[in-house]
C-alpha cells in the first residue's frame, strides 16, 4: 500500500503525503475543469506533467507540459484545464528559506523539471519502505533545479535559444545532432554547445534525450499503444536502450510507468 493519501472531489484526484517539512502531491484534473480562485496558505512549486492549464491573475496565462511555476503564499488565482485535462505535481514548502525562493510568481523551464516531477509522482504510488525518503529527495532536487534555473536567468539567454528548444521538441524522432542544430540556427556549433551547457548544465544531446523521454512518457501515460512503437517514434531503435534510459530518467521501466497511471 502506498504511503500517500488519495482523495477525490468533483473529479479531481489528489495523491499527497507530508515528508519532513514538505507536502508533496500529484493532482489529476479532468478535461475542462475550472478551479475557483483561492489564496494559497503556503508557497509552492507546481510542475505540469501532462496536459495544459491556464492560470488567471486578472488575465489568463497558459502553461504546458514541462512548465514549472513558483507560487508565493497569498497569490490569489484560479485555473482552467484544457481538452486533455492535466496532471500537476506540487511541492509545498513551509520553511522560511524556501519561501524566499517563491517570493513571486514565475514560470521556469529546464531540463530536469518534467522528469523529476514524473519520478516524484511514481514514488507517491510506491509501496516500499524507501518511498517516503525517495519522495523527499526528489522534492529537494526539484527545489534545487528551480534555484539553479533562477540563477541562470540572471544572464539573458540569446534570442536563438528558444528556437533551438522548439526545433528539438518538434523533431522528436530525428535525434538532431549538434551540427544540424547549429546549421538550422545559423550559429557556430561551439557557441550552441557552450550556451546549452551554461544554461541547462547539459549538452545538446543530453537535453534532446530528456525531451524525447518526456515525450515518450506522455505517450505511455495517455493510452495503450505498444511500447516498442513509442520507442521507435521517440528515436530509439533499440528497445533495451530505450528502457535503460527511461529507467534512468523517470525512475522506473516503461511498463511499470504505464501501470502506475491506472493505480
Amino acid at each position: 500500500m502506498s504511503f500517500a493519501t488519495v482523495l477525490e472531489e468533483e473529479g479531481v484526484v489528489l495523491r499527497s503525503a507530508d515528508v519532513n517539512g514538505f507536502t508533496v502531491g500529484e493532482l489529476s484534473f479532468p478535461v475542462g475543469h475550472v478551479q475557483a480562485a483561492f489564496e494559497p496558505d503556503h508557497p509552492y512549486l507546481a510542475v505540469v506533467v501532462d496536459g495544459t492549464m491556464e492560470k488567471s491573475f486578472g488575465r489568463g496565462i497558459s502553461f504546458g507540459a514541462g512548465s514549472a511555476l513558483t507560487m508565493p503564499a497569498g497569490a490569489r488565482h484560479g485555473a482552467r484545464f484544457g481538452r486533455l485535462g492535466a496532471r500537476i505535481v506540487i511541492v509545498k514548502a513551509r520553511g522560511a528559506a524556501t519561501s524566499i525562493s517563491f517570493a513571486r510568481f514565475e514560470e521556469l523551464r529546464g531540463g530536469d523539471f518534467g522528469l523529476l516531477a514524473r519520478r516524484l509522482a511514481a514514488e507517491l504510488r510506491a509501496s516500499d519502505e524507501a518511498a517516503p525518503l525517495a519522495a523527499e529527495g526528489l522534492a529537494l532536487e526539484l527545489l534545487a533545479a528551480v534555484s539553479r534555473e533562477k540563477s541562470r536567468r540572471i544572464d539573458r539567454a540569446p534570442a536563438w535559444l528558444s528556437a533551438a528548444e522548439e526545433l528539438l521538441r518538434t523533431r522528436i524522432g530525428d535525434c538532431v545532432r549538434l551540427s544540424e542544430l547549429a546549421a538550422e540556427l545559423g550559429v557556430p556549433s561551439v557557441q550552441v554547445a557552450r550556451t546549452f551547457r551554461a544554461r541547462y548544465g547539459l549538452s545538446v544531446g543530453e537535453y534532446g534525450r530528456r525531451i524525447r523521454i518526456e515525450w515518450a512518457a506522455d505517450e505511455i501515460a495517455r493510452g495503450d499503444r505498444p511500447l516498442a512503437r513509442i520507442a521507435v517514434e521517440a528515436g530509439f531503435a533499440d528497445q533495451s536502450h530505450f528502457t535503460r534510459l527511461f529507467r534512468r530518467y523517470v525512475g522506473t521501466t516503461p511498463g511499470r510507468y504505464r501501470a502506475f497511471q491506472s493505480v
